[in-house]
């Protein structure tokens, strides 16, 4: 039960040295407090006590001399290394995350959304007008996904779809994935103009400008049509029932007699056990209430939730990770 409680503090301490790159500053050798708060203009004795609770955590290590390097576990914090989850800290565990969190039992008492309760305005609204707020959560949403695009690519046949259309894609690291593996396959990014820089850097770093192209849009109004394929990853979760059926309806629409829709998601079991793995699952649907109002959902939750919109869940795949592929076609 202490650990339980005491979690919070962990996580708080691990923001910190997310925040302050430490894992980046210590990847080619062993060094001091001393000489990592120097570069990062902080506290030298506050920064010890910090790296000595994640050392304790398993999270770095620390010699005789108290220098900090490298372990496997804080390699996942380098910036730049494959499957990075520095973003994704920084992004789950920094201020704004937290101030909405601290409000966890308004929404239980609610049913209201804390961050829009504490910050007056929604998740999206908030972060176009807050550039270092969006950059965070877009790095985070980045480094999330590319620990899990090998599994899910792996898992389903994305050689058969010859235009795919990611909506809601980020800078494009999933679609990226499917056309690097699939060659003959041309992809279409749709997204918001906020990550079209980033989104052209991207693709242009691995080679796919001519295989990928962007366009902007809303996907509550409309998304491109003719597509083979319609991957949403990590959107429908960000929404309740209503929305999510508005986005579902516009790819109904989009779709021909033979796209699939797929969607990249958590799916949580009809039955909730004692398990670090189901713990991840229903904590990630709180998160989603805190934040967004949305949720994660069950295979039966999202059978109803296509059916609505038009569309027939043909099956569930397991990717072997967190993320599942949920396929769906035209009713």
């Amino acid at each position: 039960m202490m650990n339980l409680i005491n979690g919070f503090h962990v996580a708080r301490v691990l923001y910190v040295a997310a925040k302050l790159r430490i894992a980046d500053l210590v990847k080619d050798g062993a060094r001091s407090c001393t000489d990592l708060a120097a570069h990062t203009g902080v506290d030298a004795p506050s920064l010890y006590r910090v790296m000595r609770v994640l050392v304790s955590a398993g999270v770095f290590e620390m010699d005789v001399k108290e220098r900090v390097s490298l372990n496997p576990l804080a390699e996942t914090l380098l910036n730049d290394a494959p499957g990075s989850l520095r973003g994704w800290a920084v992004s789950q565990l920094g201020d704004d995350t937290c101030k909405a969190w601290n409000e966890l039992l308004y929404s239980v008492r609610t049913g209201g959304i804390a961050f829009e309760h504490v910050m007056g305005c929604d998740t999206w609204t908030y972060r176009a007008s807050r550039p270092d707020s969006a950059k965070d959560f877009d790095e985070g949403m980045a480094s999330f996904i590319g620990a899990h695009n090998k599994a899910v690519v792996a898992s389903y046949p994305f050689a058969g779809p010859k235009k795919i259309v990611d909506i809601g894609g980020g800078d494009g690291t999933l679609l990226c994935t499917l056309l690097a593996t699939n060659p003959a396959t041309r992809g279409v990014l749709f997204e918001q103009p906020r990550v079209l820089d980033k989104a052209k850097q991207h693709i242009a770093a691995q080679g796919l400008t001519t295989r990928c192209e962007i366009v902007t849009g809303d996907m509550f109004a409309a998304v491109p049509p003719g597509a083979d394929a319609y991957i949403l990853s990590r959107v429908i979760h960000d929404w309740d029932d209503e929305r999510s059926l508005a986005i579902l309806r516009n790819c109904r629409q989009a779709m021909t007699p033979t796209s699939k829709l797929l969607l990249v998601e958590r799916v949580i079991p009809e039955r909730i056990e004692h398990s670090e793995a189901m713990r991840v699952l229903v904590v990630s649907d709180l998160h989603m209430m805190v934040m967004n109002g949305g949720g994660e959902r069950t295979a039966t939750q999202y059978r109803e939730l296509l059916a609505a919109a038009g569309l027939t869940l043909t099956q569930v795949i397991d990717t072997g990770g967190a993320m599942s592929v949920i396929e769906g076609v035209l009713a």
